[in-house]
Protein backbone atom coordinates (compact mmCIF):
# COMPACT_ATOMS: atom_id res chain seq x y z
CA UNK A 1 0.00 0.00 0.00
CA UNK A 2 1.05 3.58 -0.65
CA UNK A 3 0.63 4.57 3.00
CA UNK A 4 2.04 1.52 4.77
CA UNK A 5 5.63 0.51 5.43
CA UNK A 6 6.62 -2.99 6.57
CA UNK A 7 10.19 -3.55 7.78
CA UNK A 8 11.93 -6.70 8.96
CA UNK A 9 15.12 -6.49 11.03
CA UNK A 10 17.04 -9.54 12.18
CA UNK A 11 20.49 -10.36 13.52
CA UNK A 12 20.98 -13.68 11.71
CA UNK A 13 23.91 -14.95 13.86
CA UNK A 14 27.25 -15.61 12.21
CA UNK A 15 27.85 -18.91 14.02
CA UNK A 16 28.13 -21.98 11.77
CA UNK A 17 25.77 -23.94 14.05
CA UNK A 18 23.14 -25.39 11.64
CA UNK A 19 23.86 -22.34 9.52
CA UNK A 20 22.34 -23.42 6.20
CA UNK A 21 19.18 -24.69 7.87
CA UNK A 22 18.91 -21.49 9.91
CA UNK A 23 19.46 -19.18 6.95
CA UNK A 24 16.84 -21.04 4.95
CA UNK A 25 14.34 -20.63 7.80
CA UNK A 26 15.16 -16.93 8.16
CA UNK A 27 14.58 -16.25 4.47
CA UNK A 28 11.33 -18.21 4.35
CA UNK A 29 9.90 -16.51 7.43
CA UNK A 30 10.97 -13.07 6.21
CA UNK A 31 9.74 -13.40 2.64
CA UNK A 32 6.31 -14.79 3.49
CA UNK A 33 5.57 -11.39 5.06
CA UNK A 34 6.25 -9.54 1.79
CA UNK A 35 8.10 -6.73 3.61
CA UNK A 36 9.13 -3.53 1.91
CA UNK A 37 12.57 -3.69 3.52
CA UNK A 38 14.55 -6.56 5.04
CA UNK A 39 17.54 -5.60 7.18
CA UNK A 40 19.96 -8.30 8.30
CA UNK A 41 22.91 -8.00 10.67
CA UNK A 42 25.82 -10.43 11.28
CA UNK A 43 25.68 -11.45 7.63
CA UNK A 44 28.59 -13.60 6.47
CA UNK A 45 30.00 -13.11 2.93
CA UNK A 46 28.64 -16.52 1.88
CA UNK A 47 25.10 -15.59 2.89
CA UNK A 48 25.38 -12.24 1.11
CA UNK A 49 26.61 -13.99 -2.03
CA UNK A 50 23.71 -16.47 -1.94
CA UNK A 51 21.19 -13.62 -1.60
CA UNK A 52 22.69 -11.63 -4.46
CA UNK A 53 22.81 -14.64 -6.78
CA UNK A 54 19.27 -15.87 -6.08
CA UNK A 55 17.32 -15.23 -9.29
CA UNK A 56 13.86 -15.30 -7.73
CA UNK A 57 14.86 -12.98 -4.92
CA UNK A 58 16.36 -10.50 -7.36
CA UNK A 59 13.07 -10.31 -9.24
CA UNK A 60 11.41 -8.93 -6.10
CA UNK A 61 14.14 -7.00 -4.28
CA UNK A 62 17.10 -4.75 -4.89
CA UNK A 63 19.96 -5.80 -2.61
CA UNK A 64 22.57 -3.50 -1.14
CA UNK A 65 25.80 -3.92 -3.13
CA UNK A 66 28.46 -3.15 -0.56
CA UNK A 67 31.19 -5.68 0.12
CA UNK A 68 31.04 -7.61 3.39
CA UNK A 69 34.30 -8.63 5.01
CA UNK A 70 34.14 -10.85 8.06
CA UNK A 71 30.50 -10.11 8.75
CA UNK A 72 28.28 -7.11 8.21
CA UNK A 73 24.85 -5.76 7.33
CA UNK A 74 22.76 -6.15 4.20
CA UNK A 75 19.45 -4.69 3.09
CA UNK A 76 16.79 -5.85 0.66
CA UNK A 77 14.33 -3.26 -0.70
CA UNK A 78 11.24 -3.97 -2.77
CA UNK A 79 11.98 -3.13 -6.40
CA UNK A 80 8.92 -0.92 -6.78
CA UNK A 81 10.44 1.49 -4.23
CA UNK A 82 13.34 2.30 -6.59
CA UNK A 83 15.80 2.93 -3.78
CA UNK A 84 19.28 4.36 -3.71
CA UNK A 85 21.57 2.55 -1.28
CA UNK A 86 24.32 4.25 0.66
CA UNK A 87 26.79 3.51 3.42
CA UNK A 88 28.31 5.79 6.06
CA UNK A 89 31.39 4.81 8.01
CA UNK A 90 31.21 4.64 11.79
CA UNK A 91 33.87 5.29 14.41
CA UNK A 92 34.59 1.63 15.14
CA UNK A 93 37.10 -1.01 16.11
CA UNK A 94 34.91 -3.76 14.64
CA UNK A 95 34.25 -2.70 11.06
CA UNK A 96 30.74 -1.37 11.74
CA UNK A 97 28.90 1.05 9.44
CA UNK A 98 25.48 2.56 8.72
CA UNK A 99 23.63 1.10 5.74
CA UNK A 100 20.72 3.11 4.36
CA UNK A 101 18.26 3.27 1.49
CA UNK A 102 16.07 6.11 0.20
CA UNK A 103 12.87 5.33 -1.68
CA UNK A 104 11.99 7.26 -4.84
CA UNK A 105 8.71 5.55 -5.77
CA UNK A 106 5.55 4.32 -4.00
CA UNK A 107 6.86 5.65 -0.66
CA UNK A 108 9.00 8.53 -1.98
CA UNK A 109 11.31 10.12 0.55
CA UNK A 110 11.15 7.31 3.09
CA UNK A 111 14.60 6.45 4.43
CA UNK A 112 15.42 3.15 6.13
CA UNK A 113 18.76 2.63 7.86
CA UNK A 114 20.22 -0.34 9.65
CA UNK A 115 23.27 -0.95 11.80
CA UNK A 116 24.93 -3.38 14.14
CA UNK A 117 26.26 -1.07 16.82
CA UNK A 118 29.61 -1.80 18.48
CA UNK A 119 29.59 -4.92 20.63
CA UNK A 120 30.63 -5.55 24.22
CA UNK A 121 31.73 -2.76 26.59
CA UNK A 122 31.67 0.00 23.96
CA UNK A 123 29.16 2.57 25.19
CA UNK A 124 31.09 5.58 23.88
CA UNK A 125 31.47 4.02 20.43
CA UNK A 126 27.76 3.24 20.25
CA UNK A 127 26.89 6.83 21.08
CA UNK A 128 29.19 8.12 18.35
CA UNK A 129 27.68 5.65 15.90
CA UNK A 130 24.15 6.76 16.75
CA UNK A 131 25.27 10.37 16.24
CA UNK A 132 26.45 9.49 12.72
CA UNK A 133 23.05 7.91 12.05
CA UNK A 134 21.17 10.89 13.50
CA UNK A 135 23.13 13.34 11.38
CA UNK A 136 22.37 11.39 8.23
CA UNK A 137 18.66 10.96 9.01
CA UNK A 138 18.07 14.51 10.24
CA UNK A 139 16.66 15.77 6.95
CA UNK A 140 14.24 12.88 6.40
CA UNK A 141 10.58 13.51 7.21
CA UNK A 142 9.83 9.78 7.51
CA UNK A 143 12.64 7.48 8.55
CA UNK A 144 13.47 4.22 10.29
CA UNK A 145 16.63 3.09 12.00
CA UNK A 146 16.75 -0.53 13.06
CA UNK A 147 19.12 -3.29 13.99
CA UNK A 148 21.13 -4.71 16.85
CA UNK A 149 21.81 -1.79 19.20
CA UNK A 150 23.69 -3.95 21.73
CA UNK A 151 22.06 -2.44 24.84
CA UNK A 152 18.82 -2.99 26.73
CA UNK A 153 16.32 -0.39 27.91
CA UNK A 154 15.97 -1.66 31.49
CA UNK A 155 19.30 -3.08 32.57
CA UNK A 156 23.00 -3.33 31.90
CA UNK A 157 24.69 -6.41 30.50
CA UNK A 158 25.38 -8.89 33.29
CA UNK A 159 22.83 -7.48 35.75
CA UNK A 160 21.20 -10.90 35.96
CA UNK A 161 24.41 -12.13 37.63
CA UNK A 162 24.61 -9.26 40.13
CA UNK A 163 22.88 -8.76 43.45
CA UNK A 164 22.67 -5.02 42.70
CA UNK A 165 22.32 -3.54 39.16
CA UNK A 166 25.46 -2.02 37.67
CA UNK A 167 23.68 1.29 37.04
CA UNK A 168 20.54 2.97 38.38
CA UNK A 169 17.73 3.50 35.85
CA UNK A 170 18.61 7.14 35.24
CA UNK A 171 22.15 6.19 34.14
CA UNK A 172 21.28 3.37 31.72
CA UNK A 173 22.74 3.56 28.23
CA UNK A 174 19.26 3.54 26.72
CA UNK A 175 18.91 7.26 27.53
CA UNK A 176 21.25 7.96 24.60
CA UNK A 177 18.28 7.41 22.29
CA UNK A 178 16.39 10.34 23.82
CA UNK A 179 19.52 12.47 23.58
CA UNK A 180 20.67 11.60 20.07
CA UNK A 181 17.43 10.56 18.34
CA UNK A 182 14.76 12.68 20.07
CA UNK A 183 12.43 12.65 17.04
CA UNK A 184 12.39 8.85 16.83
CA UNK A 185 9.96 6.58 18.65
CA UNK A 186 10.79 3.07 19.84
CA UNK A 187 8.06 1.08 18.09
CA UNK A 188 8.02 -1.57 20.80
CA UNK A 189 7.05 1.04 23.37
CA UNK A 190 4.64 2.80 21.01
CA UNK A 191 2.69 -0.34 20.26
CA UNK A 192 2.61 -1.67 23.83
CA UNK A 193 3.87 -5.13 23.02
CA UNK A 194 3.48 -8.10 25.37
CA UNK A 195 5.94 -7.83 28.25
CA UNK A 196 6.77 -11.55 28.26
CA UNK A 197 8.02 -11.46 24.69
CA UNK A 198 9.92 -8.16 24.88
CA UNK A 199 13.32 -9.85 24.91
CA UNK A 200 14.89 -10.22 21.44
CA UNK A 201 17.82 -12.17 22.91
CA UNK A 202 16.48 -14.66 25.41
CA UNK A 203 18.42 -17.47 27.03
CA UNK A 204 15.27 -18.67 28.80
CA UNK A 205 13.12 -19.13 25.69
CA UNK A 206 15.97 -19.86 23.26
CA UNK A 207 18.36 -22.02 25.33
CA UNK A 208 19.91 -23.97 22.45
CA UNK A 209 21.25 -20.86 20.71
CA UNK A 210 21.88 -18.67 23.79
CA UNK A 211 24.22 -20.21 26.35
CA UNK A 212 23.35 -18.11 29.40
CA UNK A 213 19.77 -18.79 30.45
CA UNK A 214 19.76 -15.57 32.51
CA UNK A 215 20.55 -13.30 29.58
CA UNK A 216 17.24 -11.77 28.51
CA UNK A 217 17.87 -8.49 26.71
CA UNK A 218 16.08 -6.26 24.21
CA UNK A 219 19.10 -5.58 22.05
CA UNK A 220 17.17 -5.24 18.80
CA UNK A 221 15.21 -2.11 18.00
CA UNK A 222 13.18 -0.44 15.32
CA UNK A 223 12.93 3.32 15.79
CA UNK A 224 10.67 5.42 13.58
CA UNK A 225 10.21 9.11 12.79
CA UNK A 226 7.10 10.50 11.08
CA UNK A 227 5.48 7.05 11.12
CA UNK A 228 3.02 5.34 13.43
CA UNK A 229 3.41 1.67 14.40
CA UNK A 230 0.39 -0.47 13.55
CA UNK A 231 1.79 -3.87 14.46
CA UNK A 232 4.92 -5.26 16.05
CA UNK A 233 5.85 -8.90 16.39
CA UNK A 234 8.80 -11.20 16.75
CA UNK A 235 10.14 -13.64 14.19
CA UNK A 236 12.03 -16.88 14.65
CA UNK A 237 10.30 -18.04 17.82
CA UNK A 238 9.61 -21.58 16.59
CA UNK A 239 12.21 -24.36 16.55
CA UNK A 240 13.38 -25.44 13.09
CA UNK A 241 14.38 -29.01 14.04
CA UNK A 242 14.01 -31.65 16.73
CA UNK A 243 17.05 -30.28 18.58
CA UNK A 244 15.15 -27.10 19.43
CA UNK A 245 17.33 -24.86 17.27
CA UNK A 246 15.82 -21.47 16.44
CA UNK A 247 16.75 -19.58 13.27
CA UNK A 248 19.12 -17.32 15.24
CA UNK A 249 20.30 -16.44 18.72
CA UNK A 250 18.30 -13.22 18.24
CA UNK A 251 14.62 -13.04 17.42
CA UNK A 252 13.75 -10.95 14.40
CA UNK A 253 11.22 -8.13 14.37
CA UNK A 254 8.60 -7.13 11.82
CA UNK A 255 6.86 -3.81 12.21
CA UNK A 256 4.07 -2.29 10.14
CA UNK A 257 3.95 1.49 10.10
CA UNK A 258 1.61 4.05 8.59
CA UNK A 259 1.56 7.79 8.07
CA UNK A 260 0.28 9.55 11.23
CA UNK A 261 -3.24 10.92 11.15
CA UNK A 262 -3.14 14.63 10.43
Amino acid sequence: PADRLRVVTWNVWFDDFYILQRHDAIMKESLVLSPDFICFQEVLPEFAKALREHAGLNELYDISPFRIEGYGVIMLASKDLRVDFGQNEFPTRMGRSLLHATAHARLPGVVVATAHLESMNSRSYRKQQLEVAANYLRGAERAVICGDFNFDDRKSWGDWQRSVPLLPPEELENHVLEEVLPDFVDTFLEFGHDEETRWTFDGTRNPVCVRDSGERMRYDRLMAKGLRAQSYRMLGEAAINDQGVRPSDHYGLTVDMAWPLV
